[in-house]
């Protein structure tokens, strides 16, 4: 890569600028003082919630919680206007914090970076950018985020010929898409497809729901929030971050301290009952922690999650075909408002692509079961390369010339999900292994944001500018990642699931995430920086 004494030198670039790449630069930037550029592929910031601003997104977290705490001028000149806010009013949030801290002057937009190399000669990182623009810093950041990489589905035969429109939810256009009277088909019915077949069902003259793999749908009961409601949220902010902070997986729920074990079946299902009257992830969350761990109290709440969701649906057949058998827990739990009772509608129909798979797109639609289903609207729902896509989407070479799509070919290799060895002066926000794949977002993210922002000024106030992951410390805490999966349903299962990347093909079937708590996984964090760095990383 060609550089000349024209090139930029920054002390750091920041690769995102939604809600944690917004909190890393102003980190650096305000509160350590660096010299920081940030590039972001979208038009704005917001990242995941500027992209995927598909009909029905909103967030399954409670928007108090969903947000920065850091401030509390902030926090409390913001007023949510619903206890799960729609992507509107997130990207609306996070516009509104961009123009308070000023953010954006350090911030190019429409811009993709397209690789990072390490340049061991002189230290430092060389971004090249589809702008064909390189830039260089002493340290880069990633803020890329955990769902940022839309996967879209193996078999697109004939898409190309498709004359009707078609889009992936996670690369909505800008404008509003007109789906009112038209014939539409979703593929896919995970988080983003549940939302959107519940709202494009409203008006579609026909939706047809292709649907790959059926998945546990638990009500979100969302509701405004009352003037009363607001005014006692304003004094909650350090009790709401710390009861966060505090909790398995950054939500404002606690494990039911009781065994499920200590109640007969009758008793359980009292608890199971009081459970799904509340909003959110407290179905998820704050039930008996043995859901994650112990087979048999699993599938009486799976079964009962099934048992609720059948008495929604009119049409029995429909309804098995939309039962999961997976156990609860091992794939994502989608939040609905609505979703199976779109199924007792005329206009929509189910396709369980198990039974009858599609053949390949034509002109006028589909041809599924040798039939040709004609559609003026496709909707891709079909996930994300979640985890390491973003990451292994660049062309990232670190210091022996090794790019880091072949050094993760078997799955990620990291020091507490933040750094990668042969990768030096190189930090992850919410990488893969740490607590942020599998959290409340903003919560895990300040955790990994703060800890890097205090590493570099560790290093610089010691005069340091060089910092790499010892390999055995990694190799230690990836035997620390794989222990703590080895005991959830997950690892007793064995559910396909995108949690193990294995939604995508040619992925490796592995651990992408960190099934501890968000304490465990800070005291581990703290114990390095604790120990002052060096028996985790190589500093000089």
């Amino acid at each position: 890569m060609d550089t000349d004494a024209t090139t930029p030198l920054y002390d750091a670039i920041v690769i995102g600028a939604g809600i944690n790449g917004l909190n890393q630069i102003h980190r650096l930037r305000d509160r350590s003082g660096l010299d920081v550029r940030a590039f972001e592929a979208g038009s704005d910031v917001g990242g995941t919630w500027h992209a995927n601003r598909y009909p029905g997104a909103r967030l399954d977290s409670e928007s108090y919680t969903y947000g920065y705490f850091f401030s509390e001028e902030i926090y409390r000149e913001w007023r949510w206007p619903e206890h799960y806010a729609s992507q509107a009013d997130v990207e609306r949030y996070l516009r509104f914090v961009a123009d308070k801290l000023d953010l954006r002057r350090s911030i190019d937009f429409d811009t993709t970076v397209t690789s990072a190399r390490y340049v061991a000669a002189e230290n430092v990182w060389e971004v090249r950018t589809d702008r064909d623009e390189t830039h260089r810093a002493r340290y880069l950041v990633t803020a890329l985020g955990t769902e940022s990489a839309p996967q879209m589905p193996e078999n697109l035969t004939g898409l190309d010929e498709f004359e009707g429109e078609w889009h992936h939810t996670a690369r909505w256009p800008q404008q509003p898409v007109d789906y009112a009277g038209k014939r539409v088909a979703v593929l896919g019915t995970g988080a983003s497809g549940v939302q959107v077949i519940t709202e494009v069902a409203k008006t579609a003259a026909s939706l047809t729901v292709l649907q790959r793999s059926a998945n546990y749908c638990v009500p979100l009961r969302n509701s405004p929030i009352t003037d009363e409601q607001h005014q006692a949220l304003q004094g909650q902010s350090r009790s709401l971050f710390e009861k966060c902070n505090q909790s398995f997986i950054g939500f404002m729920y606690a494990w039911d301290p009781r065994s499920g074990h200590d109640f007969d079946a009758a008793g359980r299902r009292e608890v199971y009952e009081q459970l799904w009257e509340r909003p959110g992830f407290a179905k998820w969350h704050n039930g008996f922690s043995e859901v994650y761990t112990d087979d048999t109290i699993n599938e009486e709440f799976g079964e009962f999650v099934r048992e609720k969701a059948r008495a929604r649906i009119d049409d029995p057949a429909v309804a098995e075909k939309l039962m999961p058998r997976y156990p609860f827990s091992t794939r994502r739990v989608t939040m609905d408002s609505g979703y199976y009772e779109a199924y007792n509608q005329d206009n929509v129909r189910l396709v369980d692509l198990k039974e009858t798979p599609y053949e390949r797109f034509t002109p006028k639609g589909m041809v599924v079961d040798g039939v040709e289903h004609e559609f003026d609207l496709i909707i891709f729902a079909t996930g994300f390369d979640a985890f390491t896509g973003a990451f292994t989407r660049i062309d990232i070479v670190g210091e022996n010339g090794v790019a880091l799509k072949d050094y993760w070919a078997d799955g990620p290799r990291t020091l507490l999900g933040i750094g990668v060895a042969g990768f030096p002066n190189f930090f992850m926000v919410t990488g893969p292994h740490t607590k942020g794949v599998f959290c409340n977002v903003p919560i895990c993210g300040e955790q990994n944001v703060v800890w890097i922002t205090e590493l570099i000024a560790h290093l610089d106030a010691g005069g340091h500018t060089y910092i790499d992951p010892r390999p055995a410390a990694q190799e230690e805490w990836g035997e620390h990642v794989m222990d703590l999966y080895q005991g959830t349903m997950l690892a007793k299962s064995g559910t396909e699931s995108y949690f193990l990347g294995t939604n995508v093909p040619g992925k490796a079937k592995t651990v992408y995430g960190y099934f501890g708590s968000v304490p465990q996984y800070a005291a581990r964090c703290d114990e390095v920086a604790k120990a002052g760095y060096t028996d985790h990383f190589v500093i000089r």
